[in-house]
């Protein structure tokens, strides 16, 4: 681990830190008959058919997993055990072939199988990185105090956002083979089989059940290394302005074999674009009704078993109890990687802020319900909000009509209880899309090809690919905003609570201080950037949407290490100095430089690598001194 240069010596015993692996879950799990069904052309609805939505997934993956404040070997380990528990085969074959590759032994690779292998861990350190790993793979995602705490004793606020980006976009990578799972490339399968069976990986739903749909190869070893140095090449990293980093190579291509056209044309502009728009030329017609025809379902198939998979997908939010409360909690998401955050932002960009196939209310319902399932109670909030605000965009000044509000309140409140609502009665599309991003939100998944039929009988397979996308984006941001309990901002939160609590949504752990309160709901960003850009201003979408100044991502001596976060901006050799004080962490014995030595910290429960260890504005020595407690941000 990159991070051995600092000490190892900090730890704190938390009594209520969260169970290793994933809680019991009573939904139901669907018919055997469905988990044993085969999908139907998977090649043809891969989300790779939309290849900037997938680019920025293969982005956001290639930049998170170099070396940075964790080294690129212990990302992957990090990331074999988050696939592990989340039953994603795809993905926990390919974390392990590519630490083989990288030279890991196969010994170590098959322990990280073991469910009492972060338990077993002697560096308390490691041990504190896997433990957060550990949660992001239980469902719902139950983060709490205890465990920023538990970061926050071992790890720099930029080294633990490192940590929880990681971990947001394995969610999302999950969930991406979940929905419809991933036919591994051959090399890789060759190499599990070999290797893995004995821990009792199998290659399962990943089997190729027709030549078509075998992979060509896997994103790991040279193509990753490739992958990284392309956006290295063409990203200027401190200009605010710079085009986005973009891939030299076509690596959707590489990867799937599918041959899918580099440049897409979108000649009528209604967001479809060549080769999938039949009528390139027209505006609102895209869709061939022979094509319509043929994807439709076999006449002999069984319809979808509704009852089978009903069950209460909200049950409310999961407070976990916390010894200690949370602590400057938005400074974990201030600090993302930005690298990374280019291919994540670029998800969420293009299937939540654009309207295709799927218009605004679609995209937004389908959100609303899979964060309900997923346990998300902030994306909960933006998902409930965000119907309601993209309608008000389509009114003149932004003004729902009155007899149009209380309708779309019932629509939004109809959603928690989508099966036996009166308002979707006579929507069986909307409610087959809406029962697949529902059994998305859980990890291991309860999607399975029965879902993807369903879809057929009312979609288009260029429809489906982005109903299928929708989870994965959404995915990310559950895992990123259920990691940090971020505190949602007021607008969307007074909103859903207005307007939901009457049927019992209720607002959890999300609802914080002022402190912690988040200037802006996305649609405000956007009209300030917007404006920010039509008069002359080059804006800063991150400094912006977090509220304080984010650092561009300058990194003079390329170590991974951003100049900001570097106490040794011109030594590759060396980063890790908190305080930058000159004394390397490894060194010093007030790491933090609060006045209080580390040893100290650990007998007064503070953290050693945060000098205001509750973001109270007041440092843990001064709050020691007057006798307020410094792990407590409402008592200073």
């Amino acid at each position: 681990m990159r991070l051995r240069t600092l000490s190892t010596s900090t730890t704190l015993v938390f009594a209520s830190v969260v169970s290793s692996f994933a809680q019991a879950d009573v939904a139901p799990q669907p018919p055997a008959a469905d988990q044993a069904m085969p999908f139907y052309d998977r090649h043809k609805i891969d989300i790779s058919n939309l290849r900037d939505f997938y680019e920025g997934l293969l982005t956001a993956d290639a930049m998170i997993h170099r070396n940075a404040f964790f080294d690129s070997t212990t990302k992957w380990k990090l990331t074999l055990r988050q696939m592990i528990l989340s039953g994603s085969g795809h993905h926990t074959a390919r974390s392990a072939y590519q630490l083989s590759i990288m030279g890991v032994p196969l010994e170590e690779i098959k322990a990280i199988f073991d469910p009492g292998y972060v338990d077993a861990l002697d560096d308390p350190r490691l041990k504190a990185a896997f433990t957060y790993i550990d949660v992001m793979g239980s469902y719902p995602i139950t983060s709490s105090g205890d465990i920023h705490a538990l970061l926050r004793t071992n790890y720099t606020d930029r080294a633990i956002a490192e940590l929880m980006q990681l971990g947001a976009i394995n969610h999302a990578s999950a969930t991406h083979d979940a929905v419809l799972p991933i036919v591994t490339d051959q090399e890789t399968v060759d190499w599990a089989t070999e290797n893995l069976s004995a821990v009792g990986w199998t290659i399962g739903q990943n089997a190729p059940s027709s030549p078509d749909e075998q992979r060509a190869n896997p994103f790991v070893g040279d193509a990753q290394t490739g992958a990284v140095a392309e956006i290295n090449a063409t990203w200027v990293r401190d200009d605010y302005g710079a085009v986005d980093p973009v891939f030299e190579t076509d690596w959707v291509n590489f990867i799937t074999g599918y041959d899918i056209p580099i440049i897409s044309f979108d000649g009528d502009l209604d967001g479809i674009e060549q080769p999938f728009d039949a009528f390139p030329s027209t505006l609102l017609q895209w869709e061939d009704e022979a094509a319509r025809a043929a994807n439709l379902p076999p006449e002999n198939a069984q319809p979808f078993d509704v009852a089978a998979y009903d069950y209460d997908y909200y049950t409310g939010p999961v407070e976990v109890a916390s010894t200690v409360p949370y602590s400057d909690r938005n400074m974990f998401d201030t600090f993302w990687d930005r690298g990374a955050a280019f291919g994540t932002l670029g998800m969420d960009e293009y299937i939540l802020q654009t309207e295709r196939t799927m218009d605004y209310r679609e995209i937004w319902s389908l959100f609303f319900v899979y964060q309900l399932a997923s346990g998300c109670v902030h994306c909960q909030a933006h998902g409930a909000f965000g119907i309601w605000d993209y309608t008000e965009a389509d009114n003149f000044w932004a003004e729902i009509p009155e007899d149009e509000k209380a309708p779309l309140i019932s629509y939004i409140q109809s959603l928690m209880d989508f099966e036996r609502s009166e308002d979707l009665a006579d929507k069986p599309a909307l409610k087959a899309a809406l029962r697949f991003a529902r059994d998305a939100g859980r990890l291991p998944t309860r999607v399975t090809a029965a879902h993807i039929e369903e879809l057929r009988r009312h979609y288009s397979d260029r429809q489906i690919q982005e109903i299928l996308a929708i989870p994965v984006v959404t995915a990310w941001l559950s895992g990123s905003m259920q990691s940090v309990v971020v505190v949602t901002d007021q607008l969307s939160m007074s909103w859903t609570l207005r307007n939901l609590g009457p049927v019992g949504w209720k607002p959890g752990p999300h609802l914080g201080l002022p402190s912690e309160q988040r200037p802006y709901h996305m649609s405000e960003l956007a009209n300030l950037l917007f404006s920010e850009i039509s008069t002359g201003k080059v804006p800063d979408a991150a400094s912006e949407w977090n509220g304080v100044f984010t650092p561009p991502a300058i990194d003079t001596d390329q170590d991974g290490v951003e100049d900001a976060f570097d106490g040794f901006p011109d030594d590759p050799s060396r980063w890790a100095d908190t305080d930058l004080d000159g004394i390397e962490d490894a060194m010093d014995d007030d790491i933090d430089g609060d006045g209080l030595d580390n040893a100290r910290e650990l007998v007064e429960g503070t953290y050693p690598y945060k000098a205001d260890s509750d973001g109270d504005g007041v440092d843990d020595a001064a709050e020691i001194a007057s006798g307020t407690d410094p792990v407590n941000p409402l008592d200073s």
